[in-house]
């Protein structure tokens, strides 16, 4: 499962400028690596958005979860 700690480091390199210096510098092929990375980016963003939406805006979306569960976002 990705990681809020891996999330949270590509925003600052993102918002840090290094993004956009490591672009200005990097290779062809490297320039097309990074920006189909940013492109997954966006459609898991966009993926996200459509299902967090869709569950928190049904009927019993805000229910609260089975006491055995456990958050499984930061595992690997």
């Amino acid at each position: 499962m990705l990681k809020t700690d891996d999330l949270a480091k590509f925003k600052d390199f993102l918002e840090s400028g290094e993004w956009a210096f490591a672009f200005n510098h990097a290779s062809e092929e490297l320039r097309l690596e990074m920006i189909e990375k940013v492109e997954m980016l966006l459609d898991t963003a966009d993926a996200a958005d459509k299902v967090v939406g869709e569950v928190l805006f049904a009927k019993d979306g805000m229910a609260a979860p089975p006491s055995d569960s456990t958050s499984s976002l930061d595992r690997d």
